[in-house]
């Protein structure tokens, strides 16, 4: 096992930092390094910048409380653990055979990335907005005799209240072996009306990179690295497709754990990377906000992304989660975002805990 709590290195090149506490950060301008790709005729930004390393201590968290941490993961299936603070990576954590460079299999924590894509499409005018019926990308609903599929909007499927029966508890295997996995979700019969129940669905986030791809003319991936990956340097991105050629928007990214911190880096500051507005603060705010209560569970809906709080003092977060432990936590206040890969099958409370740990380390 390697493991190691980074010391302060000082950066030449621009760095990011972050600051100020509260909901969405607003970062430091001219930290981010701009570059032009001369050879696109469009000269987009390209924004490059290096990662900072701090100690914990001069970073408000407890060095003893990681390295005691870092025990505890030896003796789980977590891979990979990066912490950032302050504009800093304060400490990593890597089982034998992995490093910052490794690709990790993200899960549903895709789900996140899809629901980004849908915002920088309606930023951009591909997509009006989330009160869209997607009848307008699936005609063939309308000659159903159930009136109430007229009714779902991207919204709905954004928050896995669309009403269709295709959870991923009851139908996951069905539904990955089927033939088509978009004709699946929009032949199964609904079992509520859309907008009033929650129910848990891969299905939905694989029709909105279907209706990402109908609105663009191009796959999520390919429109995440024209608009995202690539302008944020994503640079370990890939994405796996159905047989029809869709992205698999809910379960199919990978990505370096280093590309997850940065992701979720771009959130805590609403969208903007050094001048570059990537995704609207408008959207990040609506899509990491509550949007769906559930009746049970340890964690609230937004967009494609869960809701909850941490810690003794409560603190706000949003977090990406994926099957086998796979995590992007963000904690605003805290200037906090903890990522975590593993191959773990078990309850989310381990989790729970470390990050309960992490913040109590930061506090």
């Amino acid at each position: 096992m390697k493991s190691k709590i980074l010391l302060l290195m000082a950066m030449l090149i621009g760095s990011v930092y972050l600051t100020g506490c509260g909901r969405i950060a607003e970062p430091e301008q001219g930290t981010v390094m701009e570059e032009r790709e001369q050879q696109n005729p469009e000269q987009r930004d390209v924004l490059v910048w290096e990662w900072q390393y701090g100690a914990p201590e001069d970073h408000g968290l407890n060095g003893d409380t990681l390295e005691s941490l870092h025990a505890t993961y030896d003796t789980t299936q977590i891979l990979a653990s990066v912490i950032f603070k302050d504009g800093h990576i304060v400490d990593e954590y890597y089982k034998d055979g992995y490093d910052k460079a490794s690709l990790f299999l993200l899960h549903s924590c895709s789900k996140s990335v899809t629901s980004a894509l849908i915002g920088i499409a309606i930023d951009k005018g591909y997509i009006e907005s989330v009160d869209v019926p997607i009848a307008e990308y699936f005609p063939q609903i309308l000659e159903s005799d159930d009136n109430r599929l007229k009714q779902i909007t991207l919204g709905h499927l954004l928050t896995n209240t669309s009403g269709f029966d295709s959870s991923d508890t009851e139908y996951w295997r069905e539904w990955r072996n089927s033939e088509n996995w978009v004709n699946f979700v929009l032949n199964r019969p609904l079992t509520s009306t859309p907008g009033t129940v929650f129910s848990y669905s891969t299905g939905n986030t694989h029709l909105l990179a279907a209706i990402l791809q109908k609105a663009t003319g191009k796959t999520a991936y390919e429109f995440g690295k024209e608009f995202l990956f690539d302008l944020i340097g994503m640079d370990s991105v890939q994405c796996n497709m159905d047989s029809q050629g869709i992205s698999d928007g809910g379960n199919g990214f990978s990505m370096t754990v280093y590309d997850m911190v940065k992701f979720g880096l771009l959130y805590y500051h609403g969208g903007l990377w050094g001048e570059q507005q990537i995704i609207s603060r408008e959207w990040v705010e609506e899509s990491t906000r509550l949007q769906f209560k559930r009746s049970s569970g340890t964690a609230d809906y937004g967009y494609q992304w869960w809701v909850r709080t941490f810690g003794e003092e409560q603190y706000d977060t949003f977090f990406a989660q994926g099957h086998g432990g796979q995590y992007i936590f963000v904690i605003p206040e805290l200037e906090l975002i903890i990522a975590f890969t593993s191959n773990h099958t078990g309850s989310s409370d381990m989790y729970w805990q470390f990050v309960n740990d992490i913040v109590a380390a930061s506090d």
